[in-house]
């Protein structure tokens, strides 16, 4: 006991020194935390009345987590969760020692983690899995997953710990993932090309197995001219209706994953289609940053899958706009970038937009764009970069910058100067 109450004062302090250095704090303590106590997750997590609900899965982690948490606390739950991204061990440790009293009591009922696709497996074993939602699984940092086979290897060694596992009904290789515990999310032929998985990125195949029959289905997608959508769900028990504040298919298939989980944790589902129209956007998932009177709206990508689904979203946009593609190869992007040539970068040609590259692999997008038929300036700086796009558009018009992960962090300082990063992640 004395190891874990160390754990959480140490650790509590290590998060405030480093907020107060100016780091985001989503981490640190955590990682300090399992040092002192190696057991620090699965001693608290032990005492959550409601166990451990895990969101997995290459794209939508984030924004699928948030819907899902909205729904829940709407309905008088309380929730743990760990909102930054910060998905590995650390972050969920973090979370957990922050919102436990000093001998170990968490202050919640039910813990809702995303949860990185490798981290999941020395994860699982540890605490109580009550559900499982893998969203989708993408080629995504070949240099640290290795390929897909190897990461869907780490999830289905995890899902022996769950007690059921929700699954993306429209990806064969998640779908592949099922026991007799899952159950499935997807959306209807009509839609399901939009949405094509990795091994038919260029083909828009969308094949599921026939004898599959998903508790949700997304019916119908609606773009509305703020960025928002309205997206129809087709439920065993009836259709809801919900207007959501992010763009985009895949968002859509965000909401069936968080609906479907939502109902099997007991929310009704026109309860949770309500609460989702009160979550706004995490930051950088389709968020609208107003910003030198223009509104610049933030895509993050990590993969050609995401690319894949970021340029069907500028394709639909009525042009021109400024696009602004920042390219970093960090530890947390992938040191490799060769993804950028399989992605769909063509479909922009003639969409009228104007582009620019920027991060430490500005050149290399500007070349894919070249190869592609498109003009794009490029600068490695990316304070100097977003300052160019937004110049190049008029008051009141709309730039979008599509960053990958680091790169989306260090836009922060510039986009939303002086606002602490915690409270960006709210």
């Amino acid at each position: 006991m004395i190891r874990l109450i160390l754990a959480i004062a140490i650790g509590r302090l290590a998060g405030r020194l480093s907020r107060l250095l100016g780091r985001g704090g989503s981490a640190i303590p955590g990682l300090v935390a399992a040092k002192i106590c190696p057991t620090v997750i699965d001693r608290l997590v032990a005492n959550l009345p409601g166990g451990v609900v895990v969101v997995t899965g290459t794209n939508g982690k984030t924004t699928t987590t948030k819907l899902l948490v909205t729904a829940l606390e709407a309905a008088g739950t309380r929730v743990i969760t760990n909102p930054t991204g910060s998905n590995l061990e650390r972050g969920v440790a973090t979370v957990l020692i922050e919102r436990a009293t000093m001998r170990g009591r968490p202050r919640g009922d039910l813990a809702v983690f995303e949860v990185d696709e490798a981290a999941l497996r020395t994860l699982a074993p540890r605490v109580r899995l009550r559900l499982v939602v893998v969203t989708n699984l993408a080629r995504d940092q070949l240099d640290r997953y290795g390929e897909l086979d190897t990461t869907a290897g780490h999830i289905s060694s995890a899902l022996v710990y769950a007690g059921s596992s929700l699954l993306n009904a429209d990806d064969p290789k998640v779908a592949a993932l099922a026991d007799g515990s899952s159950s499935f999310f997807g959306a209807v032929a009509e839609i399901r090309h939009l949405m094509p998985p990795d091994d038919a990125l260029y083909s828009n195949a969308a094949i599921r197995d026939p004898s599959i029959s998903p508790v949700v289905e997304v019916t119908t997608v609606e773009p509305l001219g703020d960025g928002g959508q309205v997206v129809g769900l087709a439920t065993r028990t009836g259709s809801v209706t919900v207007r959501l504040a992010v763009p985009g298919v895949y968002n859509a298939y965000n909401a069936a994953a968080a609906l479907g989980a939502a109902m099997a944790l007991g929310v009704g589902a026109e309860a949770a289609a309500a609460a989702f129209e009160q979550m706004t956007p995490p930051f950088g998932r389709g968020q609208v940053i107003e910003y030198q009177g223009r509104r610049v709206v933030v895509l993050l990508v990590k993969n050609p899958s995401g690319l894949n689904q970021a340029v069907r979203l500028l394709g639909a946009v009525d042009g021109p706009s400024q696009v602004l593609i920042a390219i970093n190869d960090e530890h947390a992007d992938g040191r490799d970038v060769s993804w950028l040539w399989d992605a769909r970068v063509e479909e922009l040609a003639g969409t009228g937009h104007r582009f620019g590259a920027s991060g430490t692999r500005a050149a290399d997008m500007a070349l894919r764009l070249k190869y592609a038929g498109i003009d794009a300036w490029h600068d490695a700086d990316l304070e100097r970069a977003v300052e160019r796009a937004v110049a190049g558009a008029e008051a009141g018009d709309t730039v979008y910058v599509v960053p990958t992960y680091t790169a989306m962090l260090r836009l922060l300082g510039t986009l939303l100067p002086g606002v602490p990063r915690h409270e960006v992640w709210a």
